[in-house]
């Protein structure tokens, strides 16, 4: 059986806006945002139980980033040259203001400019796509994206998180031809790659206790993603990386289905319903592992948008996809 999550989380706004909400000749002016701020979100050291009081007051504190990435990727997204105009001029205010450029305080904040950055650069290659010149953000997300990777090299751990940091640097290597995060992006592929145990686990999310398959799945979005975005990059998946993410895979398919075994894995705790939007990646750029990556339990209303993510996951295959090999 799953356990329900908070209510709060069940109900969290992503505040996804459809292009229809797109004021005609409106353009928002978000304030910059010089260091991203957040706080630990759960009650207990394993990171397996929600406190909700926490979460509001982290979402409290990351609303101006999410607002920011909200209204620039519906811009970049538009097929309207005034919107993609607009998000282009965002985007160059926050450059020239130096948005997040100043040290996270905590490792939450830490977490949030990793998951922000990401965002950023996808809205870069969105508009440079379009033909907006990304050379005057390249300095901005450059130091951005350095720290992101300095962030995570120091620590050095294979959960979903330190994966994500690979998707920061090779969707930056793809935006701007750096070396160093296109060698840092190898890099975490392959020890991630290497954490799926035989079985289809992976140790440090099952650490997570009634959370182990929201953080299993979590690991498998952050691959998938890193996967499009090293393809994009021209890198080959070698037929073992392939069946080591089949393997996670299936370990969350049968998950979804029956916990249970998962449950054991974890050390006996009930695991916690997932959301929809947390598969968004596996639909958008898992079909390589099959048409149906996670199974028939996965949820059928999965979103197409997140702007934490950039926005279109369809537009951002698309691009992927056109990409020089």
């Amino acid at each position: 059986m799953f356990r329900r999550q908070p209510a709060l989380v069940a109900g969290v706004c992503l505040l996804m806006t459809s292009q229809a909400t797109l004021a005609a000749n409106t353009c928002p002016v978000d304030p910059p945002v010089p260091q991203a701020q957040s706080q630990g979100i759960y009650a207990d050291a394993s990171g397996s139980t929600l406190d909700p009081d926490r979460l509001r007051a982290s979402l409290a504190l990351v609303a101006p980033l999410r607002r920011f990435v909200t209204d620039a990727s519906l811009r970049a997204d538009s097929t309207n040259p005034a919107d993609e105009t607009c998000a282009y001029a965002m985007m160059l205010s926050w450059a020239k203001a130096g948005s997040m450029l100043e040290e996270p305080a905590n490792f939450a904040g830490m977490r949030e400019r990793e998951r922000f950055t990401i965002a950023l650069n996808i809205i870069a290659l969105k508009l440079k796509v379009e033909g907006f010149a990304a050379a005057p953000l390249l300095d901005w997300l450059g130091r951005l994206n350095s720290g992101v990777i300095d962030d995570f090299e120091k620590r050095g751990l294979e959960d979903n998180l330190g994966v994500w940091s690979g998707v920061a640097a090779a969707s930056y290597a793809l935006l701007s031809g750096d070396g160093r995060a296109r060698r840092y992006a190898g890099s975490v592929w392959s020890r991630a790659i290497a954490s799926i145990r035989p079985d289809g686990y992976v140790d440090t999310e099952l650490r997570r206790a009634g959370r182990a398959l929201n953080y299993h799945t979590y690991y498998l979005s952050a691959l998938v993603t890193l996967h499009a975005f090293r393809q994009a990059l021209g890198e080959i998946t070698s037929d073992a990386d392939q069946a080591a993410l089949k393997r996670l895979a299936g370990t969350v398919a049968g998950a979804l289905c029956d916990p249970s075994a998962m449950s054991r894995a974890a050390g006996g705790a009930p695991q916690e319903a997932l959301r929809s939007i947390d598969f968004s990646p596996i639909v958008s750029f898992g079909r390589f592992l099959g048409p149906q990556p996670t199974g028939r339990c996965t949820p059928q209303d999965v979103p197409t948008e997140d702007p934490i993510l950039g926005g279109s996951f369809a537009r951002t295959a698309d691009i992927l996809a056109r990409s020089p090999q």
